[in-house]
């Protein structure tokens, strides 16, 4: 533009200095003196245009003017037409009126180069075959300049050569035209590392491509999270647990995890079950506490790892730990002159684990004045059992009781033994079945007593005091007459009732079976050897 005519009353200025800037710009830098007391001055400029050597400008060319105040000392000017010479002339303004334009100083626009080197993108994974990622546009793109003006970005993505593929075609290039700061590179392999690079385009070129990312990985195709599990059928100890199986995929579910806590926020108390296996969508959760009010989540298994844990389950509650249940169908299973046998089937444990037994009998139904004591009860074949030793001819009433640490629980329906009747009731037993292979019966074929007595030595020493003492039968019937077996069959029950019955008072110590039978076996064995002590 042309500003007023101003009336020109002293000399021309002094020559401008003029600085070329890249891209496609100048800076002009108007000359004067302090004393000159400038207030304003004039820029004038345009491509510089010769009719012929030392000829003064075509008069047809038309000038860009700008009027500043004279604390302006430089000014930048921008979108000059590349590759072409300006011709910039400046006029000052003094008390005493306008200066003469100056001689015209010359100067190139330089012309534009390509971007600047982007700073590294930012990757952000997005799902099993897609990373976005993001960067910053160079600083190029704060001018209007059409040749710094950016045309497009290419993102290089380049990955480590999978098995068999060769490393000249692991990378791609994505040319993008738009405007933008961000992208979705989608078709990309799970468990592939990748790393991207990133360039910008203007009219001068390709800019440098930036650092590469860090390795870069797809989520893993694991399997999906399932719906939250349901719970059902909640005992003292367990509880069914019922799932969804995720839908069928290219890696199939190797196992399901199951975990559970009775704290409502996971903070504590929590229990990791594995490798359930696949075929199954309903498990029995084992291990619980009675009376504990439990959440749980499942998630599934394939070969790339673990999904994601399932919401956690609606609380559900086990049963209220109690005493044991009663005993039933209490049987004497083996009678033997002297000894019996006691036999029934394992007791609920309502919640906690049975800590001991009680025993009591009596010589009446109503249990009158009944004597207690502490068996040794022994797992065989699936039942309790328990053997009582050194009975009398007469009519016993016995009752059993479990115990756990809320208490015992009530005393079983008493059973039945007339010891009366007991050697007619072995003859009888003999006789059906001469090969039994009931324990206590008769002692191990082939044995001698002094071979059956050094192993049940060797079961006491072990402190296996219930086995010794059934081993000690086997050779009291090997040989009746050895004292040894007598005396140390007597101080395997005294281990007994020194293992089983604690807290019995002295009265009851003196009458429970232990202590009574093994003084009837020390009798024997006196009888025996009276020189014999154990």
């Amino acid at each position: 533009m042309e500003l007023d005519m101003v009336p020109v009353v002293l000399p021309k200025a002094a020559v401008p200095i003029v600085l070329p800037v890249p891209p496609g710009g100048v800076k002009v830098l108007p000359r004067w003196a302090e004393e000159d007391e400038v207030s304003r001055w004039r820029l004038r400029y345009r491509p510089h245009v010769k009719t012929d050597v030392g000829s003064e400008f075509e008069e047809g060319a038309s000038w860009v003017e700008l009027e500043l105040r004279n604390f302006t000392r430089e000014l930048p000017l921008s979108n000059l037409d590349f590759g072409l010479v300006h011709d910039f002339m400046v006029a000052i303004q003094t008390p005493e009126g306008w200066s003469d334009w100056s001689v015209p100083a010359q100067c190139e626009a330089p012309p534009p180069h390509p971007p600047g080197k982007l700073s590294a993108l930012l990757p952000r994974v997005l799902d099993l075959s897609s990373v976005k990622v993001r960067w910053t546009p160079p600083l190029d793109t704060a001018t209007v300049a059409p040749g710094l003006k950016i045309q497009h970005y290419k993102i290089l993505v380049t990955w480590v050569p999978r098995q068999g593929e060769d490393p000249a075609a692991c990378s791609r290039e994505i040319i993008l035209e738009d405007e933008i700061d961000s992208y979705v590179v989608t078709g990309l392999d799970s468990l592939t590392d990748y790393t991207f690079q990133i360039a910008a385009e203007n009219a001068a070129g390709w800019g440098e491509l930036s650092d590469p990312t860090v390795p870069v990985q797809t989520v893993p195709p694991v399997p999906i999270t399932l719906s939250q599990p349901t719970l059902r059928r909640a005992t003292h100890h367990s509880a069914v647990i019922q799932w969804q199986h995720p839908p069928f995929s290219e890696a199939p579910v190797l196992s399901f995890c199951f975990r559970h806590t009775s704290s409502a926020d996971w903070s504590n108390d929590i229990v990791d079950i594995h490798d359930v296996p696949p075929t199954l969508s309903q498990y029995v959760i084992q291990g619980l506490k009675p009376g504990h009010v439990y959440i749980f989540q499942v998630r599934a298994v394939n070969k790339y790892g673990m999904g994601i844990w399932s919401d956690s389950s609606i609380p559900i509650r086990t049963m209220d730990g109690a005493t044991p249940s009663a005993i039933e169908d209490l049987a004497a299973s083996e009678i033997y002159k002297s000894f019996i046998r006691l036999k029934w089937q394992p007791v609920e444990e309502n919640g906690y684990p049975i800590t001991g037994y009680r025993l009591r009998y009596a010589h009446t139904e109503d249990m009158a004045e009944p004597v207690e004591a502490v068996p040794a009860v022994v797992r065989d074949k699936g039942c309790d059992t328990c053997d009582i030793r050194h009975l009398r001819k007469l009519t016993y009433y016995f009752q059993v009781a479990a115990i756990n640490h809320l208490g015992m629980a009530e005393w079983s329906e008493p059973v039945l033994v007339d010891m009366s009747k007991a050697g007619a009731f072995s003859q009888a037993r003999a006789k059906a079945s001469t090969d039994s292979k009931a324990e206590g019966t008769k002692p191990a074929a082939g044995k001698s007593a002094e071979e059956l007595r050094e192993k049940g030595n060797a079961l006491f020493r072990e402190g296996n005091h219930s086995k010794a003492v059934r081993v000690y039968d086997e050779a009291i019937r090997a040989d009746p007459k050895d004292a040894r077996c007598w005396a140390n069959r007597a101080a395997a029950q005294m281990a007994m009732l020194s293992e089983f019955g604690q807290g019995l008072s002295p009265a009851a110590m003196r009458t429970n079976p232990y202590f009574t039978n093994s003084m009837n076996d020390l009798t024997e064995s006196l009888k025996l050897d009276s020189t014999y002590t154990k």
